[in-house]
């Protein structure tokens, strides 16, 4: 694998924070134009503005990817700042755990939409540009909790779906230069970490402590783990490597 890629324009979602925003800076870093799309505007010009800093290239996008006009609006506002997206990083969502037979039905919706509606939408939307200039990148973040994780059916679902949908898209999209796959992170020390030992009554210190020692390796992960991970899928190198799953989770899992 040569080791400078090509520059190209890479759009990244939930790239606020978090491991979004570890791959949107350490896409940048590689050089390629990014573009920050998130809901939270101001923490998205934040990134932005970081990446500026260090000399890179960035525009920061306020949308709300379960929204089908927001994406269209979205990737229009990205085309015209920065140029047609050449690579694609699927990765906004959240949790709202809790056990199914104690699930909302709006809890349901409100994840599956973000992730897995959000992932198939941002990905239509950048598809024709890819298409028409025979190359393209797309890397969906799913999660280990694709294979199953008690107390969050709709989170698993949401993944199991992204998983899925990297597939097909892989199948149907192998003859146009386009490569589809999917990163699913384990444990990974973020502000979803946060949330999670809060729900559990746990101090952020015990709680990070219990996840680790679930870890073959022996550590967290962090956002530059997942990033590195990442880079691989979205290099020019990377041309015969699609439809793949591949698990950063410091030991196997399934």
């Amino acid at each position: 694998m040569s080791v400078t890629p090509v520059p190209r324009v890479a759009l990244v979602t939930g790239a606020a924070s978090g491991i979004g925003r570890g791959i949107a800076q350490h896409l940048a870093a590689l050089g390629h134009a990014v573009a920050v799309v998130d809901r939270n505007e101001a923490a998205a010009h934040g990134v932005a503005d970081g990446i500026l800093g260090e000399g890179g290239t960035a525009v920061a996008v306020t949308a709300d990817v379960a929204d089908e006009e927001s994406v269209e609006r979205a990737v229009s506002a990205v085309s015209v700042q920065l140029g047609p997206v050449g690579i694609l990083v699927n990765n906004a969502g959240f949790a709202r755990d809790g056990v199914a037979v104690e699930m909302s039905t709006q809890d349901w919706d409100d994840v599956v939409a973000t992730h897995l509606r959000g992932t198939f939408l941002v990905a239509r939307a950048v598809l024709g540009p890819m298409q028409a200039a025979g190359w393209g990148r797309i890397v969906n973040i799913s999660s280990i909790s694709a294979l199953a994780h008690a107390g969050r059916a709709n989170y698993v679902a949401a993944k199991a779906g992204i998983e899925a949908f990297t597939k097909a898209l892989a199948h149907e999209l192998a003859g146009d230069g386009i490569t589809a796959n999917a990163v699913g992170p384990g444990v990974v020390v973020t502000g979803m970490t946060e949330a999670g030992a809060r729900r559990l009554g746990r101090s952020m210190a015990e709680h990070v402590e219990a996840l680790r020692s679930t870890v073959p390796v022996g550590r967290v992960g962090t956002p530059a783990d997942i990033s590195r991970a990442v880079a691989f899928f979205t290099h020019d190198d990377a041309d015969f490597v699609t439809g793949q799953v591949i698990y950063v989770s410091g030991g196997p899992h399934g």
